[in-house]
């Protein structure tokens, strides 16, 4: 039996069992992996069936789904099947441990390492999922728009993108951020007063405001009180001329001493 015959009955048990036992070789086993992202995170891979090898001994008797498959295959009985799965065995463990890789047609690669422990390589392309066909990769594309609405700067696409199609499973989704922010049109002249309040009698209590913060700070606090005393004087000096009955007790201690008070009041 060739590699070729041998290869194409692992594939076919492969796609209908998680498990295949070889006889003298080890074990051919599938699992399902779930959709993932790329290292890049700009691509969903669909999930698969992960196709893998590990070698053991396994006796003649436990390959009886592998050599049913043969035998029906090559025409033969099952003992006969049992002989050129032997001898298929014997030429592939050869090359092996002489050249460390041997080519499965259709399913991948078998290699060896320094101490002839067998690892099973897939083909890229290994389709043992009948379920998963017509399972592609999403690109996710990512574009930004600039707040001055200049060209959009488009996230670079994985290399297993092709061209976005219909709505399907291979359709690559473009997922837009708008990032350009609402402008409103200022006319000369108008600036600032967006938000400021309407109307002459806002204007008038805005331009009184700013008068007085000038003042406060043109003057500095010497002046502040000068002007406080300034502005009392006044007060007291108008008070003893409007009320001069009232305020001449008190002008007389302030003009006279106490001496002078007692000679006056004598007179």
């Amino acid at each position: 039996m060739e590699i070729t015959l041998f290869s194409k009955c692992i594939k076919e048990l492969i796609v209908e069992n998680d498990r295949v036992d070889v006889p003298y070789l080890g074990t051919f086993s599938a699992e399902m992996m779930p959709a993932a992202y790329s290292d890049r995170h700009n691509t969903i891979l669909p999930p698969y069936r992960k196709m893998s090898f590990h070698k053991h001994d396994i006796p003649l008797a436990d390959g009886g789904v592998l050599l049913s498959k043969i035998r029906k295959m090559l025409g033969v009985s099952l003992n006969q099947a049992g002989v050129e799965l032997g001898w298929c065995l014997s030429r592939l463990c050869s090359e092996l441990e002489g050249s460390k890789t041997c080519k499965l047609p259709g399913l991948g690669t078998m290699r060896a390492n320094a101490r002839n422990e067998f690892f099973f390589v897939p083909d890229d392309d290994l389709d043992i999922w009948p379920d998963g066909i017509g399972f592609e990769p999403i690109s996710i594309r990512l574009s930004e728009k600039a707040p001055s609405g200049g060209g959009d700067r488009e996230g670079e696409p994985d290399a297993s993108s092709g061209a976005a199609g219909g709505f399907s499973a291979s359709e690559h989704f473009l997922c837009e951020r708008d990032e350009k922010p609402e402008q409103q049109s200022v006319m000369p002249g108008q600036a600032g007063q967006a938000d400021s309040p309407s109307g002459p009698a806002a204007g008038g209590r805005d331009s009184t405001a700013v008068k007085q913060e000038r003042i406060r700070r043109k003057l500095p606090a010497w002046g502040i009180v000068l002007i406080a005393l300034g502005t009392l004087l006044l007060l007291f000096v108008a008070a003893s001329y409007l009320f001069t009955e009232q305020m001449s007790p008190v002008l007389d201690r302030l003009l006279y001493s106490k001496e002078e008070l007692e000679l006056l009041r004598g007179r």
